[in-house]
């Protein structure tokens, strides 16, 4: 079997003997909806690269507050740095809002590869290039827009998700409340 995680290293001018020590650590899992790939505060060595689904990354606070981080669809990747590359323990959750498909590969094995091979460290410094762009463009919106601006501007960037995703789901990831969402967009109706 042939992963989609590997043929997109292979795209990439990764040496085929370098990626059959990735391919043999890959595993294919499905998940169902509400079934968590990773756990707040527990270990998390593994990367996800979804192939189809959708998840959500969030924060619970020891209240009990839930803040969402972001949406991860498919032909995304995903997984906690500081569990990786840190304190050992994820800081946020990551649960399937959908069915998932998934390839489910070891950091460890991702790092031999790109401790191997300079195209899969190109890969990898460009998924941290966009990773941190999207952090900038997210703090940006919280300390620079509005509420109805930052719904605004997910409507704009994330089309295919506001269907797929709850009202509560959409109002935790702009930082505001459910009845805030809903005034929101009473508003853009009147206006439309």
């Amino acid at each position: 079997m042939t992963f989609s995680l590997v043929r997109l290293f292979a795209d990439l001018g990764v040496a085929a003997d370098a990626l059959s020590g990735l391919g043999a650590s890959v595993q294919a899992r499905r998940y169902d909806a509400g079934e968590f790939l990773v756990r707040q505060g527990e270990s998390a060595p593994n990367l996800y690269y979804l192939n189809s689904g959708l998840v959500k990354m969030f924060y619970l606070t020891a209240e009990g507050k839930e803040f969402v981080k972001s949406f991860i669809a498919a032909g995304q990747l995903t997984g906690s740095l500081a569990a990786q590359m840190g304190t050992g323990e994820s800081t946020f959750s990551i649960v399937c809002l959908e069915p998932v498909e998934a390839e489910v590969v070891p950091y460890d094995a991702v790092q031999r590869l790109v401790d191997e091979d300079v195209n899969a460290m190109r890969f990898v410094y460009m998924v941290f290039r966009d990773l941190a762009l999207k952090k900038e463009m997210r703090e940006h919106a919280f300390l620079c827009l509005s509420p109805e601006e930052r719904y605004q501007a997910f409507l704009q960037d994330y089309a295919d998700l506001a269907e797929r995703v709850t009202q509560a789901d959409i109002a935790r990831y702009l930082g505001i409340t459910p009845v805030a969402l809903s005034r929101i967009r009473g508003r853009l109706k009147e206006k439309a």
